[in-house]
C-alpha cells in the first residue's frame, strides 16, 4: 500500500472517530450544560424577582390593597414574562380566584412540596417558584384563627414559561455547538492545509521515484530476458554480459 493511501486513511479514521466523539459525547454534554445554564438564569430572575416583591410588601407598610395592586399590575405586565399563582392560605384569607389557582399537577406539587422545579413540555421549558412566607408577610397573612401564616410556607408560585426555541438560539448555544462547529471546521481545513504541502513536497517526490525506480528495474529485467535470448540486445549489453559470465567462470574455477 502506498505510504500517501496509508496517510489519507489514518487521516480519515482519526476524523471520523472525532465526529462520532462530538456526536455521541459532546454535544449531548453541551446540550446539558446550555440547558444547565438557562435554568441557572432563570432561578436567579425568579429570586431577583421574590425580592422585589419584599420590597413592595415593605414599601406598602401593612397596606393590603397597596400590594394587591402592585401585584396585579405586576401579573398584567406583559413585559414581565411570570404568572402568579394563589395557595390555599390566601384562598381562605381572601376567598378563591380560579384565575390565579394552580393549573396543574406540576404547579400542585410544586405549592405542596415548598421546592422549586423545572419540567419540559412540548414547547416550553416551564418553572415553578414558590414564594414562601417571610416575616414581612406575617403582617397581613393571618387566618381566620388568628394566627399568622408559618415562615416558609409557600403564600404562591411564580410562574415562568420559557419556549424550547429560545434555549435553542441563546447566546450560549451559540458558543457550545455553533462556534464548536466552526472551530471544527477550521481544525479540519488546518489539516488539509498541512497534509498538502506534504504530499506536493514528499510524498509525490517519493511516487516519482518509486515509480522512475520500478521502470528501471522493469527494464533491466526486459534487457535480461532479451540477452538470455540473444535478441534485440545492444552490442554493448552483450559485451557487459561476456564480462559478468567470465568473472563468474574465473571465479568458480578460482573456487574450484
Amino acid at each position: 500500500m502506498k505510504i500517501s493511501t496509508r496517510l489519507w486513511i489514518i487521516v480519515t479514521a482519526v476524523l471520523t472517530l472525532a465526529s462520532l466523539a462530538i456526536k455521541f459525547y459532546f454535544l449531548p454534554a453541551a446540550d446539558r450544560f446550555v440547558r444547565l445554564s438557562v435554568e441557572e438564569q432563570i432561578h436567579r430572575e425568579m429570586q431577583a424577582f421574590e425580592k422585589i416583591i419584599g420590597v413592595v410588601v415593605t414599601a406598602a407598610n401593612g397596606d393590603k390593597e397597596y400590594v394587591r395592586r402592585a401585584l396585579y399590575a405586576i401579573s398584567a405586565d406583559k413585559t414581565i414574562p411570570i404568572e402568579l399563582r394563589r395557595s390555599d392560605f390566601l384562598d381562605s384569607q381572601f376567598g378563591k380566584r380560579p384565575d390565579r389557582a394552580p393549573r396543574n399537577d406540576f404547579e400542585r406539587q410544586v405549592m405542596q412540596s415548598a421546592q422549586a422545579a423545572f419540567r419540559q413540555t412540548d414547547q416550553y421549558l416551564e418553572y415553578a417558584y414558590p414564594l414562601k412566607a417571610q416575616t414581612i408577610c406575617q403582617t397581613c397573612h393571618v387566618g381566620a384563627d388568628g394566627k399568622a401564616i408559618q415562615l416558609g410556607r409557600p403564600v404562591g408560585l411564580a410562574i415562568r414559561r420559557l419556549p424550547l426555541s429560545a434555549v435553542t438560539d441563546s447566546r450560549i448555544n451559540y458558543f457550545t455547538l455553533d462556534l464548536f462547529w466552526e472551530n471544527f471546521g477550521l481544525l479540519t481545513l488546518a489539516v488539509l492545509a498541512v497534509l498538502f504541502p506534504v504530499w506536493l513536497w514528499v510524498l509525490r517526490p517519493l511516487h516519482r521515484l518509486s515509480a522512475e525506480s520500478q521502470h528501471i528495474l522493469e527494464q533491466r529485467d526486459s534487457d535480461a530476458a532479451a540477452l538470455s535470448e540473444g535478441e534485440g540486445v545492444s552490442e554493448e549489453w552483450q559485451a557487459i554480459q561476456k564480462i559478468i559470465d567470465d568473472a563468474k567462470s574465473k571465479r568458480e574455477t578460482h573456487g574450484e
